[in-house]
Formats: C-alpha cells, sequence, structure tokens
C-alpha cells in the first residue's frame, strides 16, 4: 500500500510538473520585450568583447553580469533573437518547480505538503510570467531555493566526514552563484546566519560547518563581485529609482503581485498569517526547519524598508522574488501540520480552488502589458515605405534600435533603421516609431522638423505609435 501511495504521489507529482512546463511554455512570446528586457539583450550580445559586454551593462543596468553572461553564451550558441532569448528564463523557470518541490519535502517530510507545493508552482502566475521575461529573476529564484536544499544539508547531523566536505563546497559554489545573481539575496544568507545562530543559542546545535563556510563564501563572492560592487556604488541614486512605499503597501505587502489580483493577495496573506500565528510556539520553541523561511520572508521587508525610510527607496517586488518559496513552502507544510481534518481539507480548498480559477483567468484572458513593436512592424510591411527612424536620442534608445533591428519581423521585410538627421537624397518619407514611456508619452518632433516633415499617417499600438513623414513640397 505504500508503495503504491509513493507511485500515485509521483504521478501526480509528474502531472503537475507538466502542467507548470505548459504554463511557461505557453504564450511564451506573448508580449515583446519592455526596455529592461532590452537591456539585456542589448549587454549581452555575443558579437561583442566581454569587456564591452562590462562596459555596456556599467552604462544601462545595475543587475549583476551573471544572468547577461549565460545568456550571451546563449544566443553564441543559437542565434542573437529576441524570441530565443526567452528560452534561457524559461529553463530556469522549469527547473524550480521540481527543486522547490524537493526544498518542501526537506523541510516538512511529507507527500501532501509536497504536491501541494508543486501545484502552486506550477500555477503561480508570477513566476510564470518571470520564467517569459529575459531578466535575471527566474535565475535568482532557482539558485535561491537550491542554495536553501544546501543549507539544510550543511546545518543537518547526519553526515560522515566526506559527505561533509562535498555539502560544504557545495554549499559555498551555490552561495556565491545565488548572490552573484543578485544583490538582495543577501537577504537569505543573512537569514541563514541568524538561523544559526538561534540555533546555537537556544537548542545548542553549534552548526560549525555552517559558520565555517561563512568568511569563504564572502571573500570569494567579492573577489569576484568586486568591478560590479565598485560600479553599483558608483551608480550612487541612480541605482535604483524607485517611489518611497506608500500606506497601501502594508495592507498587502506584495501579494496581489505574487499571487495575481488583491483577492489572491488576501487569500494567501490571511491564510499564511493565520498558519504561522497558529503554530508560532512550535516555528520559534522546537528545533524546526519553519524558522528559516520565517526569518526570510520577516527580513525580506524589514532590511529593504529600513533602507528605503533611511537611506533611499530600493524595494520593489521582483527584487525579493525569492520569498515566494518562503511563503509557498510555509503554507504548504504548517497546512499539513493541522491535527483537524476538516480545518486542513478548508484551508487546501480556500488556497487551491481561488488559485486554479485565477490561473486560467490569467492565463486564458491575457492583456498585453508590453510596447508591441512587433504588431506595429506587421502593420507596416505591405506599405511601400521600408525607412524607419526611433523618435529621440537617448541612451535608452540605442536599447530600442538594436532590438528593433533584430526582431524576425523586421528583417525578413527587409526595413531600414535610418537617422531622421541623415538620410539619403531618396528617402523623403519615413516612419518615425515612438516608444512612448521613453518621450514621457509626447511624441511630438520639433517646431523646426514639422516646417520641413509633413504627417501623412498614424499607427498606434500600445506604449508605441508609428508616424509617417513626408518631406514638404
Amino acid at each position: 500500500m505504500l508503495l503504491s501511495n509513493k507511485n500515485n504521489a509521483l504521478l501526480i507529482s509528474i502531472f503537475f510538473i507538466l502542467i507548470g512546463i505548459l504554463s511557461r511554455f505557453y504564450q511564451l512570446n506573448f508580449e515583446d520585450y519592455w526596455l529592461d528586457e532590452m537591456n539585456s539583450f542589448w549587454v549581452a550580445d555575443p558579437n561583442i568583447s566581454l569587456k564591452e559586454m562590462i562596459s555596456r551593462r556599467e552604462l544601462t543596468d545595475a543587475t549583476p553580469l551573471f544572468f547577461n553572461l549565460i545568456l550571451k553564451n546563449y544566443f553564441k550558441f543559437f542565434s542573437y533573437n529576441p524570441e530565443i532569448g526567452r528560452h534561457v528564463p524559461l529553463f530556469f523557470g522549469i527547473l524550480s518547480i521540481p527543486f522547490l518541490g524537493f526544498l518542501s519535502y526537506k523541510v516538512k517530510k511529507n507527500g501532501n505538503s509536497f504536491l501541494l507545493t508543486i501545484l502552486l508552482i506550477s500555477i503561480n502566475i508570477y513566476l510564470i510570467k518571470y520564467s517569459q521575461e529575459t531578466r535575471p529573476y527566474s535565475l535568482v529564484f532557482l539558485l535561491s531555493v537550491i542554495n536553501l536544499i544546501i543549507y539544510y544539508k550543511v546545518v543537518s547531523l547526519d553526515l560522515n566526514y566526506y559527505e561533509k566536505i562535498y555539502i560544504f563546497l557545495l554549499f559555498i559554489l551555490f552561495s556565491v552563484l545565488s548572490l552573484s545573481s543578485h544583490p538582495f539575496v543577501f537577504i537569505i544568507f543573512f537569514s541563514q546566519i541568524i538561523n544559526s545562530i538561534y540555533f546555537w543559542i537556544v537548542f545548542k546545535n553549534k552548526n560549525i560547518l555552517f559558520f565555517l563556510s561563512v568568511p569563504f563564501i564572502l571573500i570569494i563572492y567579492f573577489f569576484t563581485n568586486y568591478d560590479y560592487l565598485v560600479s553599483l556604488f558608483a551608480y550612487g541614486e541612480g541605482a535604483y529609482f524607485y517611489k518611497q512605499i506608500g500606506w497601501e503597501f502594508f495592507y498587502n505587502y506584495y501579494f496581489s503581485r505574487f499571487f495575481g489580483s488583491k483577492i489572491m493577495g488576501l487569500v494567501y496573506l490571511s491564510t499564511l498569517i493565520f498558519l504561522i500565528f497558529r503554530f508560532r510556539n512550535k516555528i520559534l520553541l522546537t528545533p524546526n526547519n519553519y524558522l528559516l523561511l520565517t526569518f526570510i520572508l520577516i527580513f525580506s521587508y524589514i532590511i529593504p524598508l529600513s533602507y528605503s525610510f533611511i537611506v533611499r527607496p530600493i524595494l520593489t517586488d521582483r527584487y525579493i522574488i525569492f520569498v515566494l518559496a518562503s511563503i509557498l513552502i510555509l503554507i504548504s507544510t504548517l497546512i499539513f501540520e493541522i491535527d483537524n481534518k476538516k480545518l486542513k481539507i478548508y484551508l487546501v480548498m480556500i488556497v487551491v480552488l481561488p488559485t486554479l480559477v485565477n490561473h486560467y483567468i490569467e492565463i486564458k484572458f491575457r492583456v498585453n502589458t508590453k510596447p508591441e513593436f512587433t504588431k506595429v512592424i506587421h502593420s507596416l510591411k505591405g506599405n511601400e515605405v521600408k525607412n524607419l527612424s526611433i523618435f529621440g536620442s537617448t541612451q535608452s534608445h540605442k536599447l530600442v534600435e538594436n532590438y528593433l533591428v533584430n526582431i524576425d519581423e523586421f528583417k525578413k521585410n527587409n526595413f531600414k533603421l535610418l537617422n531622421i538627421e541623415n538620410l539619403s537624397s531618396g528617402s523623403e518619407r519615413i516612419w518615425i516609431l515612438c516608444y512612448e514611456p521613453l518621450t514621457a508619452f509626447n511624441c511630438d518632433i520639433s517646431e523646426e522638423y514639422k516646417k520641413v516633415w509633413a504627417l501623412k499617417d498614424i499607427k498606434k499600438m500600445h506604449l508605441l505609435n508609428a508616424r509617417l513623414f513626408e518631406i514638404k513640397r
């Protein structure tokens, strides 16, 4: 009977994972790139040197180089194409599903909580969308999960001498990798230190292997990321440009973003608070694996919020994407700590059913939120005018130009990207593309140009418009 149950659990987990994979594959390139993705695409150009790549990142991006190095090598192996770039975060997003399930089983060896974790991550719309965005956040989430898995192994007491060496080295490696994926992962590292100190003081579990790893991790990280850290501090206030947190934040703590809507955010937040409060004594007063996840949950908000109020705003939801691992696992495991069978079933249903409905709505009625470059280029392909120019001349417009000329729709229809100030003698008509957020939604050409150019046509898409101008005769 036990074998049969294990087989059933395996089949169900495979089914849930397949749902997660299909959800991430489906509509993979439904949206074009937004500016941050264009940034990654520009930095990861396989045709430039590593030195130039570093220079580009320092010029336009405050995130580490690690993800872009992976992206660059992927482009080099296949081709430099925006749609192909989406394969990289997709791969990391898919890998996160079984790894989070494994982490859940490390926290609490319960088949039901394992299956619930697999289901919740598979249909989490936030993680699905970041698996379809050419930015480092699906990698940050995956490496954070792997790091936590190895941490639980490092602090376990059932390792022989050779296993300790192997796990020790593995933990150092993945700690450095996860920290190199995004500086906010230091919140996890800090939480691990606090958790280990707490276990030492309260439960007399010294965790020598972990404390021994700390200086190695820090030295290797700072050595390998020295240039990045120097450039990050050089950014000063320009590194982060977020608005100060308002009072409304303290009603949902980004849960509405993490789970798709205000209602879904309320469901998960209230369930999580109830479970942590109900099992507060178990979490704080007995040796368990819940405490670390609770520390990560708390510090993911307290540390950046404190910095935001004291220095400058730095907190946004995607920077703490790893907190979803704590949220999903704490809910999935603590539910099955409840002895009351009816309450247990009720909580499972109140989490799962709305999540399934929300997942269907988000996938079925997905709305485009990014600039529609492919759509606007497609609308122009039947027009005899093949000359295009990007409105504006800032550094960000270079990212847009680089992205535009590498879109398949642009290349196969023989469009030409020109500078309106330096047109050839035969270029009397041209389409001016305006990416509205870059121009404060003001796409009017200057009075000087209006004396020379006449507006003949306009095509408007989401966050983007194309205007056909002709030289006045």
